[in-house]
């Protein structure tokens, strides 16, 4: 068994060492699964150290990626294998962590809140058979505490929790880093309760590498809370730095840097100490695309094409959601010659081929550069149709516009109607349309019945306030009224945002509607006037 692959991997951060657990998993390799845990525990209890805890952590989540029935069949296979059990357990555990999300409990409906416990009550049998066939304990631990927290753990249980912690497993970090976030004020702690674990793992703890990390996760807590909730941001920074004084290499020193990266951008730093600050960030961390984007993003913030565009680039080249949206935003920027690229319409096409092959997107891109040569090029509307096949219902509008341009006035409506309502400048284009007759006669009712049912499933601004203009087409001055009201009460309470040229189009639609009373009797019995939308999306077709 010795040499099978993944017993050969020595640093789980190497691209390929995930994905080849994972399959291992997928393949039911048993054997050199359990060698490869029993290896890694082995050298994390040998000697504890923050490599030596990441290439355990590391295996067992690249082997959470299989599907919970492969892990199903594991335990059916090696009944008494503890490592098998962990798995089963932690899969649930973190299912539940899954189904809760990001809201509060009392944000989630009673069917939401039965699938988190469903999933959390179901891990508890498999994390303690593990602890009983002695597998190694921290996680396990981590995983009952993780459960147990969501579920509401009293204060006697916590302690109880973390005395076997201390007891069988003192240097397992993640089980530390529950610990510190559940003492957290926003989850019912206070900078106290933080204090007192940050204590109690610093006695317990035989590696100093890892304490050093646990405090500095302490005070990415403290800067985080400092600026998401106190709006401080200057004490936010302060508290990220303090974290970086002895923080080591690892995630942890990278996730502070990318907070700091974030304060300064919202801290109106310059754009060139930001682009420095998350520089330092995917330096930290360089296999991070999301991180990577919002370097390229910062660098042509500060004007710096050629760094931004190298970073893009790399990025590009990478499989990957991220990649693909950096080989798009590439070639939308060289196309357009936009935000200090140059125009570089050989190279746009290159990318846009790049992004093609990877998903809607990039065929929909490459469509409207071949449309801006010819409006009647095949391959282009060929395009659009496989970009709508996949998914991307945008397709709709470069496709619509070409069939108004052969004068296919029915084609290029049903291509409209036929988009999901998510796609909602589809439906603002195909409700302007039916309103200003672009499909035949012009049809004002036809055009509020798409904005009517569009608006109350996808808030789209342009289409809402073209929604003012047609109920007044139908002599609905009060409802009108009330929408636009309605949309100046939000700009105003911060809950929405409007373009500018829009915010002062609804202001002025807001002056012509008729006022209650006599007057606006007068007018409406006397004019024939109607709203007007005079300001277009600059979205309208645009992908």
């Amino acid at each position: 068994m010795s040499d099978h692959p993944i017993l050969t991997i020595i640093d789980v951060a190497a691209p390929d060492a995930y994905p080849a657990i994972t399959a291992a998993t997928e393949s039911a390799e048993w054997p050199a699964l359990t060698e490869r845990l029993e290896r890694t525990a082995e050298d994390y209890r040998r000697a504890p150290s923050l490599h030596a805890l990441v290439q355990l952590e590391g295996t067992l989540h690249a082997i959470l990626r299989a599907r919970r029935d492969t892990l199903d069949a594991w335990t059916d296979a090696e009944p008494d294998n503890g490592w098998a059990w962990l798995m089963l357990g932690m899969a649930d555990t973190y299912a539940g962590l899954d189904a809760r999300g990001e809201e509060t409990a009392d944000m989630l409906t009673d069917a939401e809140w039965d699938q988190v416990a469903t999933h959390m009550n179901r891990a508890q049998e498999p994390l303690a058979r593990a602890l009983q066939l002695g597998v190694q304990p921290g996680p396990a631990l981590a995983a009952i505490g993780q459960a147990a927290t969501v579920m509401g753990l009293s204060e006697e249980d916590h302690q109880h929790l973390m005395a076997q912690l201390t007891e069988a497993d003192p240097n397992w970090l993640p089980a530390w880093s529950n610990a510190l976030a559940r003492s957290e004020a926003r989850w019912g702690g206070s900078l106290a309760h933080m204090g007192e674990v940050l204590t109690l793992a610093g006695q317990a703890i035989t590696a100093p590498e890892l304490h050093r990390t646990l405090t500095a996760e302490y005070w990415w807590w403290r800067a985080n809370r400092a600026g998401a909730l106190d709006g401080d941001l200057v004490t936010a920074r302060g508290h990220a730095r303090a974290g970086l004084e002895d923080c080591p290499p690892g995630r942890m020193r990278a996730n502070l840097l990318v907070l700091e990266a974030q304060i300064l951008s919202a801290m109106d730093a310059s754009a060139q100490e930001v682009a420095e600050s998350w520089q330092a960030a995917v330096d930290a961390a360089p296999d991070d695309p999301d991180h990577q984007f919002d370097l390229g993003l910062a660098w042509v913030m500060a004007g710096d094409i050629a760094r931004a565009t190298a970073v893009f680039a790399k990025l590009a080249e990478a499989t990957g959601p991220k990649g693909t949206e950096a080989a798009n935003f590439l070639g939308r920027r060289l196309a357009r010659g936009d935000r200090g690229f140059p125009r570089d319409r050989a190279a746009a096409e290159r990318w846009f081929h790049l992004a093609a092959e990877r998903g809607p997107t990039g065929k929909l891109n490459l469509a409207e550069l071949r449309l801006e040569d010819d409006p009647h090029s095949e391959e282009a509307l060929t395009l659009c149709h496989a970009a709508i096949e996949e998914g991307n219902g945008y397709g709709a509008l470069p496709l619509a516009r070409a069939h108004l341009a052969r004068g296919e006035q029915a084609e290029a409506r049903a291509v409209l109607i036929d988009v999901p309502a998510d796609f909602a400048a589809c439906k603002y284009a195909l409700a302007r349309g039916l309103d200003e007759g672009w499909f035949g006669a012009a049809d004002p009712l036809a055009a509020l019945k798409v904005s009517s049912s569009v608006l109350p499933q996808v808030f789209d601004p342009y289409l809402s306030v073209l929604h003012m203009t047609l109920l007044s087409a139908q002599g609905h001055w009060d409802a009108a009224r009330e929408h636009g009201g309605w949309l100046l009460e939000e700009v105003a309470a911060g809950q929405l945002e409007l373009p500018e040229p829009l915010l002062n189009e609804v202001q002025r639609l807001m002056g012509e509607i008729p006022k209650p009373g006599l007057g606006g009797l007068l007018k409406r019995t006397f004019s024939n006037t109607r709203l007007r939308m005079e300001v277009e999306s600059p979205e309208l077709w645009a992908t």
